[in-house]
């Protein structure tokens, strides 16, 4: 499907896609269009070297475009998983003949959007970080981040986002939130789906507490509150 969608672009248009991904080839291998990547790997386009992250978990490296160093690149947001965003953007940038310190600025005063590691606020010394993460790469991708803020313990409260994902995912799920010092459970948030599997999130902190994993269930939020 990827393969169909990617076809949709002219010869002369630009497919910019992160080289690190699986089946890669299959994507790519006969397009008409310009392909350009962007990875960890310094085989790609664009990737980096000498990643450091600041005392909030905000990413700077230095970009290699072709395996060959280019400029600093210092960011408002946190996690690896940015770091790698901020390729494919500095990738249109080349390509649209964007100047290159407009980008950079942008890049330093971008603080993120809603719910995606959003800083809520700090109360009894403990800084409460909300993120909408709701699937297991999300989640890894978001708590590596976390692991680079300052904290004592990481706790993470996490309900499932419907019964049929959190069933299909649940050992993924599971292996991810064990990235958390300690982990707290809510109900499955249903959405538009009646619970046909019975899945409970007591199913979920099963599977985290084999892992080794200290992990609670509550099934009001007024209990986790309490708890907390």
């Amino acid at each position: 499907s990827f393969h169909k969608f990617a076809q949709i672009l002219p010869k002369d248009g630009y497919l910019i896609i992160n080289g690190g991904i699986d089946n890669l080839q299959e994507i790519t291998g006969d397009l008409p269009c310009n392909v350009i990547t962007f990875g960890k790997d310094p085989s790609c386009d664009y990737s980096y070297t000498d990643v450091t992250f600041d005392e909030f978990g905000r990413g700077s490296y230095t970009l290699l475009k072709k395996g060959t160093p280019s400029v600093k690149v210092s960011l408002g947001v946190v996690g690896e998983h940015n770091i790698l965003n901020s390729l494919s953007v500095l990738a249109l940038m080349d390509i649209l003949g964007i100047d290159s310190n407009v980008v950079l600025k942008s890049l330093a005063d971008f603080h993120g959007t809603d719910r995606r590691f959003e800083y809520k606020g700090t109360i009894g010394g403990v800084t409460i970080l909300d993120d909408y993460a709701h699937h297991p790469t999300e989640i890894t991708a978001t708590l590596k981040a976390a692991a680079n803020y300052p904290h004592k313990t990481l706790w993470c409260v996490f309900q499932p986002h419907t019964y049929s994902r959190t069933n299909a995912f649940l050992k993924d799920f599971a292996k991810a939130l064990t990235l958390a010092d300690k982990v707290i459970l809510a109900d499955i948030y249903a959405a538009r789906e009646k619970n046909t599997i019975g899945i409970t999130s007591k199913d979920l902190q099963t599977e985290i507490e084999k892992l080794g994993k200290e992990c609670y269930y509550f099934h009001s939020f007024d209990e986790i509150e309490n708890f907390l």
